[in-house]
C-alpha cells in the first residue's frame, strides 16, 4: 500500500491553505484504485467464505480486505480533517442508534481484533436513551478509528472495553483498553493536528497519526467532546467521547 506519511507530513505541517489543490488531487488519485480492490476483495470473499478448500485463501483476503479498509480511512481523513478545519464540512445528519453503530464497527474489525487476540467486553446500554442526529459514515469512521487505535498499541490478550450510556442530555462513550499509555505530556497534543509530524516518541501514543485528530473533529463539528487519558495507577487508557442527544420536538 501507498506510504502517505511524506506527502501528509510536508502538507499538513504547512497548514492547509487551498482545499481544491494538492490535497484533492493526492486523495482522489488515491481513494478510486482503493475503493475498487476493497470492492473486488469483498465480492472475492463472498463467493468463497464457505468453501472449506479456500479457507486459508479467504482468511488472507480478509487481512487484505481490512488493510485496504485501513488505506481509503487514512485517504478519507486527510480530506475531511482539511475541510472541517477550514470550515467546508457540512454535517448529513440523520437520526441513528449509537449503539448499533458500535457493534456494526466491532462487526467491521472482527477479523482484526481475532487476529491480535483482544479480549473485548462491551456495556452498551440498549434502551432508546442512544438514539440521537448524526453523521452516521462519519461516527462510524470515528470508532472504527479508535477500535484500530486500541489494536496497534496492544498486544495479545489486551483488553478493549467499549462502554455507552446516557447522562443527563449527553451520550457519553468510553473506549478503554490496557495498551500502550499517553504520557500526561501528550494528552492535548495527541488529539490536535499539527503536533502529530513533530511528537513521534517510541513507546508512547505521543503520534497516532491523522485517525485520532480527525476523531477530535468530528465530534466537536457534533457540538461533542473528545478526551484521551490515560491512567498509570489501573494501566488503562481511555478515549471518551460525549454526544448531545436528540431533544423530542
Amino acid at each position: 500500500m501507498t506510504d502517505l506519511t511524506p506527502a501528509t507530513g510536508n502538507l499538513l505541517g504547512n497548514g492547509v491553505k487551498d482545499i481544491t489543490g494538492t490535497t484533492w488531487l493526492l486523495g482522489h488519485d488515491l481513494k478510486s484504485p482503493t475503493a475498487i480492490i476493497i470492492s473486488t476483495l469483498e465480492m472475492v470473499i463472498a463467493l468463497h467464505e464457505d468453501d472449506d478448500d479456500m479457507a486459508h485463501t479467504v482468511r488472507l483476503l480478509k487481512g487484505a480486505l481490512v488493510a485496504a479498509r485501513r488505506e481509503y480511512n487514512m485517504v478519507c481523513d486527510l480530506l475531511d480533517l482539511a475541510r472541517f478545519e477550514l470550515g467546508q464540512y457540512q454535517l448529513d445528519r440523520e437520526t441513528a442508534d449509537i449503539g448499533a453503530l458500535l457493534q456494526q464497527a466491532l462487526e467491521e474489525d472482527a477479523y482484526s481484533i481475532e487476529i491480535k487476540k483482544i479480549r473485548v467486553e462491551t456495556d452498551i446500554a440498549s434502551d432508546e436513551g442512544l438514539i440521537t442526529d448524526v453523521d452516521i459514515e462519519l461516527l462510524g469512521r470515528v470508532f472504527s478509528t479508535l477500535i484500530d487505535n486500541t489494536i496497534k498499541f496492544t498486544v495479545r490478550d489486551d483488553l478493549l472495553k467499549i462502554t455507552a450510556k446516557r447522562i443527563g442530555k449527553m451520550i457519553e462513550l468510553s473506549f478503554i483498553d490496557t495498551g500502550r499509555p499517553i504520557f500526561p505530556e501528550f494528552e492535548q497534543s495527541l488529539i490536535e493536528r499539527a503536533p502529530q509530524w513533530e511528537n513521534r516518541q517510541a513507546g508512547s501514543r505521543s503520534s497516532v497519526g491523522m485517525g485520532i485528530p480527525f476523531a477530535n473533529a468530528v465530534i466537536k463539528a457534533h457540538g461533542g467532546i473528545f478526551s484521551a487519558k490515560s491512567d498509570t495507577a489501573t494501566g488503562f487508557t481511555t478515549f471518551r467521547i460525549t454526544l448531545p442527544v436528540l431533544e423530542s420536538d
